[in-house]
């Protein structure tokens, strides 16, 4: 039977006309948008994005990591990098979702870019919201050599300490003590692999957005937010913001999500939630923005 929204059944007992059950409709599985947190947290941080990307009607999914957020309770050193990608690869299929906008914050680049060959032909757009991308020859060495995979942390675990949230950005005490109840130790197995080893060319026939939060202290994510500047393949984007952007500022990041914005000369994005989605390729509007 086609999957179409054209699809009616007459309940034999009501004589009310009703879709069947399963599959769900395209409205509930097409363009959807899939979000995958990173180290420490967990789906609960997408919390204040969440609104305003459900308001596009679009399907929304926030993957829930092995061990993090609703699954923290399955804790422990022996989880990997590959069981993320099956967690997310998992939920995609579970729900049969295609023309995905895939969204990863952090360390879920690493899931999202191995994750990429099990996805091909599901996912339309990649959005990097300050995270590990497959942008340099051995990216997945940039920022992962020092003491944040060192297995002896804990017994295989590393310790939230990086990315501390700044009180003003989160609103009050009240947000940072709600948000540092939730973060949990992380496997150090799921940081050790490099993402050169991970680059798949799935992803050349990708829309890719790279997003990067200028006002944060660490520079772990400053090179690939560089080589994405650089690269007129990708869209890139500035928030002046920490490293949780989707906290600090929701409305704009929820407008890259919901689709391309329009870049000023400088690089940094003018985003208006309301404004329509701009089809212009990331090529054009580099050259267009060097003449400016």
């Amino acid at each position: 039977m086609p999957d179409t929204d054209d699809r009616r059944l007459t309940d034999p007992a009501t004589r009310v006309e009703r879709r069947p059950a399963f599959p769900p409709a395209p409205s509930e599985r097409l363009d959807a948008i899939v979000l995958v947190h990173g180290a420490w947290v967990g789906e609960w941080c997408w919390t204040p994005v969440l609104p305003l990307l459900r308001a596009s009607g679009r399907p929304v999914h926030a993957v829930s990591l092995r061990g993090h957020g609703a699954r923290r309770h399955e804790s422990g050193p022996h989880i990997t990098l590959a069981d993320h990608v099956d967690d997310l690869v998992g939920l995609v299929e579970a729900y049969d979702l295609a023309e995905i906008t895939l969204v990863a914050h952090s360390y879920g680049g690493r899931v999202v870019t191995r994750a990429l060959p099990r996805l091909a032909g599901r996912v339309r757009r990649l959005v990097y919201l300050d995270a590990h991308a497959p942008l340099l020859d051995g990216a997945g060495t940039a920022g992962s050599t020092d003491a944040t995979t060192d297995s002896t942390h804990d017994a295989g675990m590393v310790p939230f300490g990086e990315f501390e949230p700044d009180v003003v950005e989160f609103g009050d005490d009240a947000a940072v003590r709600w948000f540092r109840e939730r973060v949990v130790a992380q496997s150090a197995a799921t940081l050790r692999e490099s993402l050169d080893a991970l680059v798949d060319e799935t992803i050349e026939s990708i829309e890719r957005t790279y997003v990067h939060a200028t006002g944060d202290r660490s520079d772990r994510f400053r090179a690939y937010a560089s080589a994405a500047r650089a690269d007129p393949d990708w869209r890139y984007h500035e928030l002046a913001g920490s490293h949780w952007l989707m906290i600090s500022h929701p409305d704009e990041v929820a407008a890259i999500i919901l689709g391309p914005v329009t870049v000023t000369p400088d690089r940094t994005p003018d985003v208006n939630p309301d404004d329509p989605p701009d089809d212009t390729s990331a090529r054009d509007r580099r050259e267009n923005a060097s003449c400016s």
